[in-house]
């Protein structure tokens, strides 16, 4: 694709790259609630293998997610987008047919390949926004995932009363709309494509990662980030099972306390940061963002009850709303403009590694040891993340090159 003359208008861009990244999302909703019941129920799976079903959805994003960031720095970043949400459809059809668990495994798999394509809609947001703005940009896809994650369960409640094939079907549907206004409406906002597509190899090899992992400040900043997400991914797998015996609630039911966990989630990312950033520098909001969520997630084995489960949610859902786009964006903001692609493509690798990792822990420790083990073991990742984010100073930024990037728009 030859470069383009222009950027896209930034408001324009952004709103259309929120419509799409939360019409897939909306599908990605439908199914997680529902997903390690259906696979107990319908297919026998234990505790463990339910861990290793969700989780490896995220291994296939560990693997392909820096590839495709990779590849839109060199092709663009519509392309990725359009191939992605291609594999979701399929990957969503195959889950509605599915008639084992092999095939379950597969339409997993699939899914993941296509999900990995987040580098390239966050590496979107870069080229459109400017370093100063970048955070209140990241949170709008942290605002599409909570969005996605109040519609998606409420609705992947409702179908699978009909059947767990229908939820499938529906998010089959979701992704088609989103690939459709993708390739119709979405403008290419990498307009600046002179240089072949490298470090293809080396993302496979993971010496892009450990280059990044040396670099003063932004190193950190990817380490505490990959504890984060192993933190929250720990109960990925869990929860549903939780809410299921611990506190006999029906799969609709789970599916309305994962859209109540969406919906505060969206508040914060979305209105909510832009708010506090106007007070709160990112350093210190992304650590009072730590410390929320370790509470949240310590509390819930032991809420009891309804109404201390949803506090208990409620401050996961604050906490993560707040350390994640601004973790995101610090990190964004140590990356040069031409390399935007790569480096978030490493950073949600390093996000899909614990996604992978969290699961299958939070599976294999919820059957062996006790229900309360995933949570508690996040808690304490959680507290060592805090510690460690504490450390964390503004001055610690001059040892980086902030990312420059002249065709960036001021306003969002």
């Amino acid at each position: 694709m030859p470069p383009l003359s222009a950027p896209p208008p930034t408001k324009k861009a952004l709103a259309l790259i929120f419509v799409i990244v939360f019409i897939d999302l909306l599908g990605f909703g439908i199914i997680i609630p529902i997903l390690p019941n259906f696979a107990q129920r319908g297919f026998g799976a234990s505790d463990a293998m339910v861990g290793l079903l969700v989780g490896i959805f995220s291994f296939m994003q560990f693997i392909f997610t820096p590839i495709w960031g990779r590849i839109s720095d060199g092709i663009g970043r519509k392309p990725i987008l359009v191939f992605g949400l291609m594999c979701s459809v399929v990957g969503y059809l195959m889950f509605g047919l599915a008639n084992s668990l092999t095939v379950l495994f597969l339409s997993r798999m699939l899914s993941g390949l296509g999900g990995a394509n987040i580098s390239a809609a966050q590496a979107y947001i870069a080229d459109v926004t400017t370093p100063f703005n970048r955070a209140k940009g990241m949170g709008l896809i942290g605002m599409a995932f909570g969005l996605g994650f109040v519609f998606g369960p409420f609705m992947g409640g409702i179908l699978v009363a009909y059947g767990y094939e229908y939820p499938g079907f529906v998010a089959a549907g979701l992704s088609a709309i989103s690939l459709v206004t993708t390739m119709i409406a979405l403008p290419e906002s990498h307009v600046n494509r002179t240089k072949k597509i490298t470090g293809i190899t080396a993302s496979l090899s993971g010496k892009a990662l450990f280059t990044a992992l040396r670099k003063p400040f932004m190193g950190p900043m990817l380490i505490l980030y990959f504890f984060i997400i192993f933190s929250l991914a720990n109960i990925f797998s869990t929860f549903p099972l939780l809410a299921a015996r611990d506190y006999q609630l029906s799969d609709r039911e789970i599916g309305y306390l994962y859209g109540y966990i969406g919906l505060i989630g969206a508040i914060v990312q979305g209105g909510g940061i832009r708010l506090l950033l106007k007070f709160i520098p990112e350093e210190k909001l992304f650590v009072i963002g730590n410390g929320i969520m370790m509470l949240g997630l310590i509390l819930i084995p032991y809420a009891g009850t309804i109404p201390l489960l949803l506090v208990a949610l409620t401050l996961l859902s604050i906490g993560n709303g707040s350390n994640n786009p601004t973790a995101l964006s610090i990190i964004s903001n140590h990356a040069q403009s031409e390399e935007q692609g790569g480096v978030l493509g490493l950073t949600q690798s390093l996000s899909s590694l614990a996604r992978v990792l969290g699961p299958v822990w939070g599976g294999w420790i919820f059957g062996a040891v006790g229900h309360a083990f995933p949570f508690l073991t996040g808690g304490v990742v959680m507290i060592i993340v805090l510690v460690a984010s504490m450390r964390i100073k503004p001055e610690d930024k001059a040892q980086a090159k902030p990312a420059q990037n002249e065709s960036k728009l001021e306003n969002v």
